[in-house]
Parts: structure tokens; sequence; C-alpha cells
């Protein structure tokens, strides 16, 4: 089973690769946010060390991570299934 995924990107992410959604989509049946940071980061190597950090698979601090637009978790916690969608937000927004 295949997991097809939407990243929507905000802020300075979107600035650097001048995209606002990404598709991504994997060949197995699990995946985590590691994986989704890895791709992001082979697709985007502009990303790493501004967004990503593709040592560790995670996102820079500044950065949160939004499931389905529902709420924010820790990456650790974010179970994925096909069809999720994943936004990445500086977590530093003024209003």
């Amino acid at each position: 089973m295949a997991i097809n995924l939407t990243v929507e990107l905000f802020g300075n992410s979107r600035v650097i690769t001048g995209q606002k959604l990404i598709n991504l989509w994997f060949s197995k049946s699990e995946v985590d946010i590691c994986d989704v940071i890895q791709e992001l980061g082979q697709r985007f190597p502009v990303l790493d060390g501004k967004v990503l950090d593709t040592g560790t698979k995670s996102l820079l601090s500044s950065y949160a991570l939004n499931l389905n637009g529902v709420g924010f978790k820790d990456a650790a916690q974010i179970e994925l299934a096909d069809g999720d969608s994943i936004l990445i937000l500086p977590s530093q927004a003024g209003g």
C-alpha cells in the first residue's frame, strides 16, 4: 500500500522553494515525519540549514508542523496516513 501526502509550505520555506504545495508519494505502508523531511531535503537541498536539519531528519526549532490543519504536535507523536496534509509553518509567526 502506498502513502500519498501533501505538504503545504508557509513563510521562508515557501519563498526558498517557490512552492506552495508539494505532493509526496511513498511506496511503503508506514511513513513518519523523518521520511517526509528526508524526501523534502532530497527534492529541495536549499532547505537544509534554513528550514530542515537533514542530518537529524527534523525541522529547525523555528518551524512547526501541523497535521491536517487540526493542531500542532511533536513530530514524534504524528502518525501519518494516506491523504494526510502536513503544514510547515514558521513558529515565530506574528500577527
